[in-house]
């Protein structure tokens, strides 16, 4: 939740002010280990296959989707994409606060697409962490990054769009009928920029939006319900 998220906020400002600089901070970590193992991607065109690489230091154990193989462009995009989402949990890691790494995973390697979700928790001594999760994808064909702005002819229909199918589908998951803060939902970048491109739609990770008990929401909005306000093109890129 967006208060959850503030509270971390605050407390990790109090324990960097305490230990020196953000950017102190992570000049303070050695230089991380990393360990990688791969496995096949039968579906993509171009060869890629999955990638774990372990980053460790102090403060930090988190295992980074990567990929291996593939078109170099696009491979290079993307891992730098999720490594750079990575550092910016691993930067404010220290004796006083723990960054771990959890169900990340690559989600997609499609004909023109690259998705991963990293997830995080972050532990400043609470009652419990703070649980994040971070997104990276790629267009292949491109070796670009895809975020809101690049999906939608206008933005703001976009995300009006997005809005109105979550609104409808979030009753469908786990929260149910449950309290959640309305301006979760509302047609704002910062609420839907969490995203990935599956074959079935485009799958949004929306937050602990009820409670911590609850745990991480996501849902998956059909690209059908999309195809009207995406740029032209980009149906066949991100459905693959």
């Amino acid at each position: 939740m967006k208060k959850t998220a503030a509270i971390v906020a605050a407390a990790l400002a109090v324990v960097l002010t305490a230990c020196g600089s953000t950017e102190e901070a992570g000049s303070a970590n050695p230089v991380p280990s990393t360990s990688t193992t791969t496995s096949p991607a039968p579906d993509s065109t171009w060869g890629f296959t999955v990638s774990s690489v372990r980053l460790e230091g102090v403060g930090y154990n988190v295992d980074l989707p990567q990929v291996a193989g593939g078109k170099e462009d696009a491979r290079t995009e993307f891992n730098n994409g999720m490594r750079a989402e990575a550092d910016k949990f691993i930067r404010e890691a220290g004796p006083e606060v723990k960054v771990t790494g959890f169900r990340s995973e690559i989600t997609r390697i499609g004909s023109h697409v690259l998705s991963g979700v990293l997830g995080i928790e972050v532990d400043t001594g609470g009652a419990h962490p703070a649980t994040f999760k971070a997104t990276h994808v790629t267009n292949i064909d491109t070796a670009a990054p895809l975020t809101l702005p690049d999906l939608f002819t206008d933005l703001q229909q976009g995300l009006n769009v997005l809005s109105t199918q979550a609104t409808e589908l979030l009753p469908k998951t786990r929260v149910g009928t449950n309290f959640y803060f309305k301006e979760d939902l509302e047609p704002k970048v910062q609420n839907f920029e969490r995203w990935v491109a599956t074959p079935a739609g485009m799958r949004i990770y929306l937050g602990e939006l009820a409670s911590h008990a609850m745990g991480y929401i996501d849902l998956t909005v059909p690209w059908s319900a999309l195809e009207g306000v995406l740029k032209p093109g980009l149906l066949a890129v991100v459905s693959s």
